[in-house]
């Protein structure tokens, strides 16, 4: 999968192929712009991709540009700055120079336009602008003034030479030599130009085993988005030139600019970054791993309260499940359905909203005689990408569980089937809507608001609660749940439908009337 700053945008209307790169983060204020647009002036795909190639190392320059502080030029290289531009002049128009009628014009506007700062810069601004951009020069606007003015003074030269030639008189100019030569410090190449793998590139390569690995295309896409914003940040995708520092400050800026909370840059931003370079390294596109030293702390949470729901909540909001479905609205069937099963059957399993809230009817089977639900990657979404049985809880066989996935069609439990809009459902997409509505329902119908308990996640930390006061082995508890301790001695023998089913028989009722 590639980054859109990687490849030409091709306009689905008139076919002609764009140039696109979002404004780096530390540079919106300045540009003011978020994104950078231009046509690269082709429908030719090949074509597209060499006008793309260059101009992202013009954007490149011009980002870096953007981000140099403005520095006074000597006297002695504006000169050679307008000189520049009057060789240049001359030698457009060395065979043709038109009519002596034509240069006197120019010549008295020219002096017309330099009686005022206003004319000189509307003569010769855009001129001093494109010189100073041609050799990334970012100066003060007294040196920039000082360039018009130098501008003015060899364009007069300039004309005064053609209205000569015009008139027969192709003899040296013998100004020419008062220019000194334009001798420009060396200057590092701008970020981004220099040969090397793009970060986009190496993104790909991750991502193309990750999928081949049969893991989750959204994980990709929520990896992407990571490496998008480092990319933004740089202002370029030369992975070959990105250094700790620059992560470090891009973790920095994520932080303090853009106010995002330092667990989060950690575990997510920079573990994403960590793992691409990582992968790159080890298929010898980089040598080192530019984020692998980098940290970022953080402190642990202040605990106030459990992750897990109390006795009360866990009544509460079974309590409310067992409501009427009319008295939910105007919601729909299947979300009625998942409110009224999906609570229920996360207090008794243990298992991840998302896992129950994709079940289909074909996920009841029986087992050694034992009816369980099956949790398994081909309905959706399993973190461990392993299949996995629960079995059913007596409340829930009570409850009539069974019988009401026996009774609906085949498919889907807790969510429709149905195109919204004419897009086609996406299991994963619709059962973390179908999930994430529970937990809307938890915060605003049940009343749990505590901003410390997660109103559907917090089923599995009760779960755990739970089964040790019943003295629920831990593997056992491990096997219902899909979670692995990392132990080596994990992988022998198996958890048997037995074992959980005792376990499982062995949690006590929800008692609602007390």
């Amino acid at each position: 999968m590639v980054l859109p700053m990687s490849r030409p945008h091709k306009n689905p209307k008139t076919g002609v192929y764009y140039f696109r790169q979002r404004t780096p983060s530390d540079l919106v204020a300045v540009f003011g712009k978020t994104e950078v647009s231009k046509s690269l002036g082709t429908k030719d795909p090949e074509e597209a991709k060499v006008r793309h190639a260059l101009a992202a190392q013009e954007q490149s320059k011009a980002w870096n540009r953007l981000r140099k502080r403005p520095e006074p030029l000597p006297h002695r290289q504006i000169v050679a700055l307008s000189g520049e531009a009057y060789r240049d002049s001359m030698a457009a128009l060395e065979k043709e120079p038109g009519e002596v009628t034509i240069w006197e014009r120019v010549i008295e506007l020219q002096n017309k336009k330099a009686a005022t700062p206003e004319g000189l810069e509307q003569w010769y601004g855009l001129e001093a602008d494109k010189l100073l951009e041609a050799h990334g020069l970012v100066t003060d606007d007294y040196s920039r003034s000082r360039l018009i003015a130098e501008l003015h003074r060899s364009g007069m030269q300039w004309a005064e030479q053609q209205r000569k030639r015009a008139a027969g008189d192709y003899s040296p100019d013998p100004e020419a030599n008062r220019f000194p030569p334009l001798n420009l410090p060396e200057t590092t190449p701008p970020k981004g130009t220099a040969k090397g793998p793009r970060l986009s590139d190496l993104f790909e390569a991750w991502a193309r085993d990750h999928l081949a690995d049969g893991k989750s295309p959204r994980t990709v896409l929520d990896f992407r988005k990571k490496i998008e914003k480092l990319v933004s940040y740089l202002g370029h995708d030369n992975a070959a030139e990105i250094t700790p520092e620059n992560i470090a400050d891009w973790c920095d800026h994520l932080r303090h600019k853009e106010n995002i909370g330092a667990r989060t840059v950690s575990q997510k931003y920079l573990a994403v970054a960590k793992l691409v370079f990582a992968v790159a390294v080890e298929k010898r596109k980089l040598k080192e791993n530019p984020a692998q030293a980098i940290k970022v702390r953080f402190s642990k949470p202040t605990k106030s309260r459990p992750k897990g729901f109390t006795d009360e909540e866990a009544k509460a909001i079974l309590r409310a499940a067992l409501r009427d479905p009319e008295s939910l609205g105007q919601r729909t069937t299947e979300n009625k359905r998942a409110i009224r099963w999906i609570p229920w059957i996360c207090a008794f399993t243990g298992a991840r909203v998302t896992e129950i809230a994709q079940l289909r009817t074909n996920d009841l089977i029986e087992e050694h005689g034992v009816l369980c639900l099956r949790i398994t990657p081909d309905a959706g979404s399993v973190k461990a990408r392993k299949y996995r049985l629960a079995p059913i809880h007596p409340q829930l066989l009570e409850q009539g569980l069974h019988k009401m996935m026996q009774g609906l069609p085949a498919g889907p439990i807790f969510y429709s089937t149905a195109p919204i809009r004419g897009k086609a459902a996406d299991p994963v997409e619709r059962a973390q809507s179908a999930g994430a509505k529970v937990g809307q329902w938890v915060r605003e119908v049940v009343g749990i608001t505590d901003p410390e308990v997660q109103p559907n996640h917090a089923w599995r930390h009760r779960f755990k609660t739970v089964g040790r006061d019943t003295g629920m082995d831990l593997e056992v508890r491990d096997a219902i749940q899909g979670h692995s301790d990392g132990r080596a001695a994990s992988d022998y023998g198996e958890v048997t439908i037995k074992a959980m089913w005792q376990a499982i028989w062995a949690l006590p009722h929800y008692d609602l009337n007390d």
